[in-house]
């Protein structure tokens, strides 16, 4: 019922170009008829418009409302630090920490540990039996058994017993040599039990970070990685492509041999590309038949060379069935600006008109003159369209 709502209003402010409200939250699209594409005989293309006035739902907190994006999706900013709810700092710490303790190199890792165990026994010889420091030697465990491994663990619950040993003897344990063997072997049970929780709770930490970070279906990047990956290799490149691909006749595929096939046709796709692209480029899956690409060039000249032979090679790959890809490109100074969604937004519509030209390559040079975005490139000598 609440969808239907939605799409009834949304209906209502297309054909009147304005804002309805829905819920407490101001709604605002309109639709725009594009051209013909290759196939069908046309299609509409939903543009985002400009923001709202702030509204206020009914909690109170006072934000600015924003029409939905090409997915359908809506957020609210709040306008001001004071709107924001109050954060809790030690889950943001506990957070911190944790990132921290993973972007670790294993020589760091390993460096880090060795000093804690030097300065932890230093301490425990220091004040020999008056303070109890097995807690803390237990802290430091979780650092090797999180970065580096239960093996690495392992020899590090060893070194701190050893040192332990070295600074209080057997002293700690008067009450002769089965209470010792006893209260060794519990100690050394709390210990892999410490081992084993953190080692496990890593690896699975690891598996759902890249689940969260990679399409299932081609086991490529997602967006959200594909945003980190490519900020990460522009900010060491002068000059970058961004593209945008879309596949031509993939639709066709699902209809008539079924979606089983489609998928199969994906995956064919996903490992062609990532066979003609280098291993520091970034290619992603961002939904559908859509693709982003991002290639670091050494040059504006470089760039549009790398993408037109790119989109021929997309274009000429052996598939189990027929499958052409039109491409907008956009090509960045790396040392003006970087990747954001801006960019992808300009590249989406530079597609869009490679499509409409029948499965081509438009391209673009950031910030050349000449034409307004919204409609496409202007014929000028800075923009490329190659069959």
């Amino acid at each position: 019922m609440f969808t239907a709502r939605i799409a009834g209003v949304l209906t209502d402010s297309a054909a009147q170009n304005q804002p309805r409200r829905v819920g407490g939250l101001a709604l605002a699209r309109w639709a725009v008829r594009l051209p013909g594409k290759r196939q069908g005989d046309g299609a509409t293309k939903l543009r985002q418009c400009s923001p709202l006035p702030p509204v206020r739902p009914a909690g109170g907190m006072v934000t600015q409302a924003l029409p939905y994006d090409r997915y359908g999706t809506q957020m609210n900013r709040p306008l001001s630090l004071q709107a924001m709810p109050p954060p809790r700092r030690w889950h943001d710490r506990l957070d911190a920490l944790i990132a921290w303790t993973t972007a670790l190199s294993r020589a760091r890792a390993r460096a880090l540990t060795a000093a804690a165990v030097v300065i932890v026994g230093l301490a425990d010889y220091a004040t020999g039996n008056t303070l109890w420091f097995g807690p803390i030697y237990l802290l430091i465990l979780c650092m090797p058994a999180w970065t580096l491994g239960w093996r690495d663990a392992a020899l590090t619950s060893a070194a701190c017993v050893a040192v332990s040993l070295a600074a209080n003897g057997l002293e700690a344990y008067p009450l002769g040599h089965t209470a010792i063997a006893w209260n060794m072997a519990m100690r050394l049970l709390a210990v892999a039990i410490i081992i084993v929780l953190m080692a496990g709770t890593r690896r699975s930490y690891d598996r759902e970070w890249h689940r969260a970070r990679s399409d299932s279906l081609t086991g490529l990047a997602n967006e959200q990685a594909f945003y980190d990956n490519a900020g990460a290799v522009a900010r060491h490149r002068a000059w970058g492509i961004l593209a945008y691909v879309d596949l031509d006749g993939f639709k066709q595929i699902n209809d008539r041999h079924g979606h089983a096939a489609g998928d199969e046709a994906l995956q064919a796709f996903a490992h062609g590309v990532r066979d003609l692209i280098r291993p520091n480029d970034v290619f992603a899956r961002i939904g559908g038949d859509e693709f982003l690409l991002f290639l670091p060039v050494d040059s504006e000249a470089e760039g549009y060379r790398r993408a037109t032979t790119l989109h021929l090679e997309m274009n000429c790959m052996q598939t189990p069935f027929p499958l052409g890809c039109s491409i907008g490109a956009l090509v960045l100074n790396l040392s003006e600006t970087g990747v954001d969604k801006a960019h992808v937004g300009v590249a989406d519509r530079l597609m869009y008109q490679a499509k409409n030209d029948g499965g081509t390559i438009w391209i673009r040079t950031l910030g050349d003159p000449g034409g307004d975005w919204l409609d496409g490139p202007a014929d000028d000598e800075r923009s490329s369209q190659a069959a």
